[in-house]
C-alpha cells in the first residue's frame, strides 16, 4: 500500500493555504516556523517549505496550530471551505 496523496501529487491539502495565509500575513516562512516553535511545534529547518510545496505531510496536531496562529478554521485549511476564520 502506498502513501496517500491528492491527485496532483500532494502529500497533504492545506500547503496551498498556509502559503496564502503567510504570505498574507507578511511572514517569511522562517518567522513563520519560529512562531510555531514557540507554540510548541517541534520541527527542524525548512519544515514549511516542504509543506507549503506538498513534500510533507501536516498531522493533526500541526494544523490544529497553524488554525489557531491564523485564527482559521480546520476545515478552511484542509479544504478551503467554509469560513477562512474560525471566529
Amino acid at each position: 500500500m502506498g502513501h496517500l496523496r491528492t491527485t496532483d501529487g500532494s502529500k497533504n491539502l492545506s500547503g496551498v493555504r498556509i502559503r496564502a495565509l503567510r504570505e498574507g500575513a507578511g511572514m517569511s516562512q522562517e518567522q513563520l516556523m519560529a512562531k510555531l516553535q514557540l507554540m510548541g511545534m517541534d520541527a527542524e529547518r525548512g519544515v514549511i517549505k516542504r509543506i507549503e510545496n506538498g513534500d510533507r505531510a501536516v498531522s493533526d496536531l500541526e494544523l490544529q496550530l497553524f488554525a489557531r496562529l491564523f485564527n482559521v478554521s480546520y476545515q478552511y485549511l484542509i479544504d478551503g471551505k467554509g469560513q477562512g476564520r474560525s471566529f
